[in-house]
């Protein structure tokens, strides 16, 4: 198949399958999500993603309708079924059906749905330019829900200015990007917003501090704001479907390109655990 759309036990082409309306996530996106990339019909870090995506659900009392290694089982052999060596796969549930009501009953399961496409990683190398948008995101960033109307706006804003990506800042300080996590690395230390209410605690970004760590240079998970962002050394992008990409430019600014060999260190050591961990 060219893709796969699954909702609720039943499967086709994704622009063949319908939601019903009673569904949560079409009246209020009342839901949670998460993704992973897939090569060679193996999911890449899909225990920690599904991790995060059963205690987001418990965090927000959405009852997901099969256990987790039901969900990962089910996972697995759905990729299998869509053409291509490089995958993404989205999936994400609702808290469920019923007519339009603020209120819930909290005894409802959720509505499951999963989304497999073609996909490739690319070039991690290729460094991105970005924009710099003011986050007015509300104070539930470190979940993964189904409310991304401000990252789509900053998506789109970044589209129409040639960028890649938008970062986000609150406060005079950086907090994360519109579908990724932020870091910068700054006289040999490696710098990222704390894991606290303004971010999603990306498990890419786990696994870049993982990684530094590994190879001795320092982690501090601290705010830091657009100056010291400009200034950085390198500032990385990491997120499941771009692993790690440093920044050429900030909202026109040419940034970073002065420690390429520890930047080139991490995106070695990442590109290689996806690649090796989903070798036949």
């Amino acid at each position: 198949m060219k893709n796969l759309g699954y909702y609720n036990g039943k499967t086709g082409l994704i622009e063949e399958m319908s939601v019903p309306m009673t569904d949560r996530a079409f009246y209020f996106s009342d839901g949670d999500y998460d993704a992973v990339m897939c090569r060679n019909n193996t999911p890449y870090l899909l225990n920690e993603h599904t991790e995060r995506f059963f205690n987001n659900c418990a965090l927000l009392g959405i009852k997901i309708p099969i256990e987790k290694d039901e969900l990962k089982t089910l996972i697995q052999t759905l990729v299998k079924a869509v053409d291509g060596e490089e995958k993404f796969v989205y999936f994400h549930v609702s808290r469920g059906s019923g007519q339009r009501s603020h209120v819930f009953d909290g005894k409802t399961k959720g509505n499951l749905c999963i989304m497999i496409t073609p996909q490739s990683v690319g070039d991690i190398y290729k460094k991105m330019d970005t924009c710099l948008v003011k986050d007015i995101r509300y104070k539930l960033c470190n979940i993964k829900t189904l409310n991304l109307l401000p990252s789509v706006m900053a998506a789109e804003l970044a589209d129409k200015n040639g960028c890649d990506e938008a970062i986000f800042y609150r406060n005079g300080f950086i907090t994360e990007g519109s579908h990724s996590n932020v870091s910068i690395l700054k006289n040999g230390v490696l710098i990222t917003a704390p894991a606290d209410c303004f971010i999603l605690p990306g498990v890419a970004r786990a696994h870049l501090i993982s990684c530094a760590k590994s190879h001795g240079i320092i982690v501090e998970e601290r705010r830091y704001g657009i100056s010291e962002l400009c200034s950085a050394d390198e500032i990385i992008i990491t997120s499941s479907s771009k692993i790690a990409r440093g920044v050429s430019t900030v909202s026109g600014r040419a940034v970073g390109g002065r420690d390429p060999e520890r930047l080139h260190l991490l995106q070695n050591d990442l590109l290689n655990d996806y690649i090796n961990s989903t070798d036949i």
